[in-house]
């Protein structure tokens, strides 16, 4: 009797589980690269309501200011199709950012949880980035190399050191698609860093600012 009572026990905890997750989301988690100078991405994620009552979506809440989400509507009966929409502004820092939507309804406890996965590409490549000196070793120059990424044409025409401990020199290898960066440390008698403000435009007109870095330690 104890064993047939536990097991009915455990059937309506399962059963109540199943219908806290009445929405079946055709993916939960949606990836996207942006393109060179992109402002915004817009994506959908798609569900049903497999429940066998209507839900209303109370709340979309998202985990940071450059997301915004919105649904098509706030009923869904049951066998209804919906969607969530998510405008995500991209930054101009290149790299991936995962961002999250809470989707809070009648019926999800806890509320659902709805992933974007956005990776904001490099306008260009710098090897390597970052270039350094021993302390007291001779104040040879050193190179750093850019070039533009895909079929981007870049004109790089200015090179800015963050403070005078280093020379810098920039001159195109072939122009509109690499260049190449050359550092001197004034000296290396004592520990200096700079980061370096490399300017420049596209075909397009678009301003573009990449940083490579100095350091004597």
């Amino acid at each position: 009797m104890l064993l047939l009572r536990t097991n009915l026990v455990l059937l309506l905890v399962l059963l109540g589980a199943d219908s806290l997750r009445a929405l079946e989301w055709q993916n939960a988690v949606i990836e996207a690269r942006a393109e060179p100078f992109q402002k915004t991405l817009t994506l959908v994620f798609q569900f049903k309501n497999a429940g066998a009552k209507p839900v209303h979506l109370l709340d979309l809440q998202t985990s940071c200011s450059c997301l915004e989400a919105t649904s098509d509507k706030k009923v869904y009966a049951a066998g209804d199709a919906g969607s969530i929409t998510a405008v995500f502004s991209a930054a101009e820092t290149p790299g991936i950012y995962e961002r999250h939507i809470r989707v809070v309804t009648d019926v999800s406890t806890p509320p659902e949880n709805l992933t974007v996965r956005i990776e904001i590409p490099e306008l260009a490549t710098l090897v390597p980035r970052s270039v350094e000196w021993r302390l007291g070793e001779p104040a040879a120059e050193k190179n750093i190399e850019l070039r533009a990424e895909g079929s981007l044409q870049i004109a790089f025409t200015q090179a800015t050191p963050t403070n005078d401990s280093f020379a810098v020199h920039l001159e195109a290898v072939v122009p509109d698609r690499v260049y190449r960066l050359t550092l001197t440390p004034r000296n290396t008698d004592a520990v200096a860093n700079a980061a370096i403000r490399i300017s420049g435009h596209d075909r397009a007109g678009h301003d573009i600012l990449v940083s490579a870095y100095a350091n004597v330690r």
